[in-house]
């Protein structure tokens, strides 16, 4: 039975990868021969374009000319496709939408693996911002044949107190804070995917890592601007989910040499969301994978 059911999960990842490049070769074509102002304006028409609107001398500022969104609708909206991953009915979700197939994380995967390897197959992950647990569920099936897996997801307290009802487990567990994510034994890697953008103060939160000691660091989903350091408006499409709020575009040499005051960068990629482009901004998201300088 195991071993029908590893073949099992073998032949769905396989089966993800194929649709995955195959929608990924169809998205090449498209950004080939349509010029992406075009896409945007076409985008933006049908509903289904994330725009970023103004640029604000500070966080308050873009607070009070975004138009907000409704907290508890939208936790509701991330548990619910939560939910579906965990009964079987979808086999992965991002923020809030559910899907059938599982995108390989490619650059992910292999510095997770690189991690685990380094620890000799207990690798223990610290993933601030994690939501309800997408980065597990991405990575979860391609670690499992590589690594004993402990995953710790630092949340607000409404998604804490959903995710330790409904859907942790033993290798996955949520916390309220940084602080007490740190619990022997230490995490072996930080993951932020798609946050620091989010936060009034990411500095202040890389400060709180940096502290730690953690010996790796994962930044994925990261905007840096090709202009200038900003903060902007995200406002999302109706088909997402309503609503708009604050969120920086980086330096992204500034952080990195931030950075590398206590870490090596061993790697950096470019991630799968599609760079900003239009509304007078342009920024692509990068990853970044880092060492501690004491880690030999």
């Amino acid at each position: 039975m195991a071993i029908g059911c590893s073949n099992y999960l073998r032949s769905s990842t396989e089966l993800n990868n194929i649709n995955w490049a195959q929608r990924q070769q169809r998205h090449r074509l498209i950004r080939r021969w349509i010029p992406q102002g075009l896409r945007d304006w076409f985008n933006y028409l049908i509903g289904y374009a994330i725009r970023y609107r103004g640029e604000f001398p500070d966080w308050n500022a873009a607070l009070n000319a975004a138009g907000g969104y409704d907290d508890e609708h939208l936790i509701e909206r991330l548990a619910n496709a939560a939910r579906a991953v965990k009964e079987g009915s979808a086999a992965w979700d991002q923020d809030g939408v559910s899907s059938d197939d599982v995108p390989p994380n490619l650059p992910l995967f292999a510095a997770l693996s690189r991690v685990a390897l380094a620890t000799r197959g207990e690798l223990s992950v610290l993933d601030f911002g994690g939501a309800l647990g997408s980065s597990y569920f991405q990575c979860k099936h391609f670690l499992s044949d590589v690594c004993r897996l402990d995953w710790r997801i630092v949340e607000q307290p409404r998604l804490v107190e959903i995710g330790q009802q409904e859907i942790s487990r033993e290798t996955l567990r949520f916390f309220p804070s940084i602080e007490s994510a740190l619990a022997p034994p230490r995490p072996d890697v930080v993951l932020l995917s798609s946050v620091l953008q989010y936060i009034e103060n990411p500095w202040g939160i890389l400060e709180q890592i940096l502290v730690t000691d953690i010996p790796y660091l994962v930044i994925d989903r990261h905007p840096c601007s090709i202009t200038h350091e900003m903060i902007t408006v995200q406002v999302l499409p109706s088909n997402l989910y309503k609503g708009s709020y604050p969120s920086w575009l980086f330096d992204g040499p500034a952080m990195l040499k931030k950075l590398q005051e206590k870490y090596e960068l061993l790697a950096t990629w470019e991630s799968g969301d599609p760079p900003i482009r239009g509304w007078q901004k342009g920024a692509n998201f990068q990853g970044y994978f880092l060492r501690r300088k004491l880690i030999k």
